[in-house]
This record gives structure tokens, C-alpha cells and sequence, in this order.
């Protein structure tokens, strides 16, 4: 779960220092594979020393998509611009994928042409040390990226542990080749072509779907759900949808409060569950509460009824000739089970004419009956 504390700007200056340390390494790999794999007679090691090539373009576009995905909310884009790490991240399988099939390619053709030579002792300690550097490198960027809950982190790391067990392929098919079987340094070639191709090929459908707004894991939205309904106030939720946007994800809920609770009351529970759930769950960062007096899942039963205004317009003409609606302090209106039952408030000087409370209430309802939208009038007396 990515720190809390941690600022944007320390977020994109952890990210390029972790990325910078990875690019040097690649550099520096990169022109000892092709250098050594050249003299040395190995094609395994060449291509894999191409793919440390292909690793600085995908590092300069990590540090890109961090600066990028750093820049504030504007005005174009209020949710901030978290998702450019993901659309990276994306990219960067691509271009795995693309380098893993030109390879691929390269080395059946010598596969199939004939052209093996056994490489020379010189290359095994060079694949050894590509094996320990890229394996350090992966751990060493994987603890950062689970720091930040950095996709684009998370997609160089799983990158630099895919150049790790390529070496590693790599080395057998040069022990193998000078142990008297040829043909598997060409072949070794091959297996790390496919195995980076299938590592773009997972990064960048991880990525997508991300972009496409796929939910957060089931188990963990099930987790959620549990904790809402935990919360005192709430009686039901429904409708919950989550999102991933960079680092960090977003959340709307239905919850079900009591029918009659006051908009204010209402609104408090909402600010517990929106806290509650950003406090337990720290990669949350935006929850949306929308409160319900019932269940509308299906469908809002009461969106075809009328509004405030037109309402108490109906209920001023057939209330007209009620001496005391003229003393009417307050009207409240309550949408349930697509009927509006009403609450009018009167003073206790309302009762002086009349034999008892339930004489008024009487009146009040007998006149609105033909509202068929109203179920029922409820006079309170302060």
C-alpha cells in the first residue's frame, strides 16, 4: 500500500533515483553482453544484451511517465494524472513484447541456417554477472514500488526479473553449447525471446485493463462491502464500484440510511464511511457516498413523482380553505415506495378552535385525496 505521507514530489524524485540506478546498470550490461558475446561467440548472450538495450527506453520512459504523472489536477484533467503511469506501463509491454518476437525471429533463423558456434568461456562469467546484477535490481526496485504502489515501478521491476531468468536461460544454453550440444545457445536465444515476450504480454494487459477501468481484486471489494456495512448508521449498500487510477483507487457506494433521517444526519454517515474506508484502506483515495432512504438498485421508484415547489403549490390550493394552514410553520417531505407522505408543523396555538389533534389531522388528509401521489399527512405540534 503506498505511503500516505509521501508527497508527490518525493514520489517522482524516489521514482527517477530507483530508475536512474537501473539504467546505469543496464548500460553498463548492456555493452559487456554485446562486446564479450561478439568475441565470445554467443548469440544467447547478444540478443540478451540488445535486450538491456531495450531496457534504457523503457527506463527513460519510467522517469517520462513519473514526471508526467506527478503534474497537479487541472483544469483538463481534475482527477489528476495518476493514469499516465499506467498508459506507460502499458507501452513498455509493448515494446517487451515487440523485442521478444523480433528475437525470436533472429534466432530461428539461425537455428535453421546452421550458423552455431560454441561460444567461449569468457561469456558464462559474463551471464553470471548479468544473473546477480538484474536479480538485485529487481528486488531492490520492487521495494520501492510497493512504496509508492507504482505500476510503472512494479511493470521495470518484473522487467529487471525477467532479464534475471533470461540470463539464466542464457547461461545454460552457453554451458550446454560448450559441454557439446551445440545447438542450445541458439535455442537458449529462443527461450528468452518467448519468456520476455510473455512478461510484455502480461504488463501490458494488466495496464489496459487498468485504462479500461476494471474493479479492484473481488476479495478485496468484498472486504470493503463487509467494513461499510459495519458502520454504525448504515443499514444496506449496494451499487459499490471501484477503479484504479495509478498508485491510488477510487470508490462510489450506495448506502441505505433510515428513511426518515434528517439530510444532516444523513450526510454525517456518509463522512464516517468515507473516512472509514480511506483510513483502513490507504491506497483509497477518493470515496463517493451517495445516500438512500431505500433500495434503488433497480430501479428509483420515485423519480417520476414532483418536486418541492409544485407540491407545496398543490397542497396551498387544497389545504385553501383549512384556517390553520395558514399557520403552517415548516412542511417536510419524505419520498418512499414511490409516494410522498408529508410532515406539516404547526404551533400549539393551532388547537385553540378545534375538539382534538386528530380532528385537524382528519382534515388535513381528507382534502388531498385526490393526490394520488400523497399516502399520508402527519401533523406535529412545537
Amino acid at each position: 500500500m503506498p505511503n500516505k505521507n509521501e508527497s508527490s514530489n518525493e514520489r517522482y524524485q524516489i521514482t527517477t533515483r530507483v530508475t536512474i540506478i537501473g539504467a546505469v546498470v543496464n548500460f553498463i550490461l548492456a555493452i559487456f553482453k554485446i562486446i564479450i558475446g561478439s568475441i565470445g561467440h554467443s548469440h544467447a548472450l547478444i540478443v540478451d544484451g540488445i535486450h538491456s538495450f531495450s531496457d534504457l527506453l523503457s527506463d527513460g520512459l519510467v522517469v517520462f511517465a513519473a514526471k508526467k504523472g506527478n503534474q497537479s489536477p487541472d483544469d483538463d484533467h481534475p482527477y489528476g494524472h495518476a493514469r499516465i503511469e499506467t498508459a506507460f506501463a502499458a507501452v513498455l509491454g509493448g515494446i517487451l513484447i515487440a523485442v521478444g518476437i523480433g528475437i525470436v525471429i533472429d534466432a530461428l533463423e539461425r537455428l535453421t541456417s546452421g550458423d552455431i558456434v560454441t561460444p567461449e568461456s569468457m561469456t558464462v562469467w559474463v551471464a553470471l554477472l548479468s544473473v546477480l546484477s538484474k536479480e538485485a535490481l529487481y528486488r531492490y526496485t520492487l521495494i520501492y514500488a510497493n512504496r509508492l504502489n507504482s505500476p510503472i515501478l512494479k511493470a521495470n521491476a518484473w522487467h529487471h526479473r525477467s532479464d534475471a531468468i533470461s540470463s539464466i536461460v542464457v547461461l545454460v544454453g552457453i554451458v550446454g553449447s560448450m559441454s557439446g550440444i551445440p545447438y542450445l545457445d541458439a535455442a537458449a536465444a529462443v527461450i528468452v525471446s518467448m519468456m520476455i515476450a510473455k512478461i510484455g504480454w502480461e504488463i501490458a494487459k494488466e495496464s489496459i485493463e487498468q485504462l479500461v477501468d476494471k474493479g479492484l481484486d473481488p476479495k478485496k471489494v468484498q472486504f470493503i462491502s463487509s467494513h461499510i456495512t459495519e458502520i454504525p448508521g448504515v443499514n444496506h449498500m449496494h451499487m459499490l464500484r471501484t477503479r484504479q487510477m495509478g498508485a491510488e483507487a477510487l470508490l462510489d457506494v450506495h448506502i441505505e440510511v433510515a428513511p426518515q433521517l434528517s439530510v444532516s444526519e444523513g450526510h454525517r454517515i456518509s463522512d464516517e464511511v468515507s473516512k472509514g474506508i480511506t483510513r483502513e484502506f490507504p491506497d483509497i483515495a477518493q470515496v463517493l457516498v451517495h445516500i438512500d432512504p431505500e433500495d434503488d438498485e433497480e430501479d428509483s421508484t420515485c423519480s417520476h413523482l414532483p418536486l418541492r415547489k409544485e407540491i407545496l403549490e398543490d397542497l396551498e390550493h387544497h389545504w385553501r380553505h383549512i384556517e390553520q394552514a395558514k399557520l403552517l410553520e415548516e412542511v417536510v417531505l419524505h419520498y418512499l415506495s414511490g409516494k410522498v407522505s408529508v410532515q406539516v408543523i404547526l404551533p400549539l396555538s393551532a388547537l385553540s378552535n378545534i375538539d382534538s389533534p386528530d380532528e385537524l389531522a382528519g382534515a388535513f388528509n381528507a382534502v388531498v385525496k385526490n393526490l394520488k401521489y400523497i399516502i399520508s399527512v402527519e401533523i406535529l405540534y412545537r
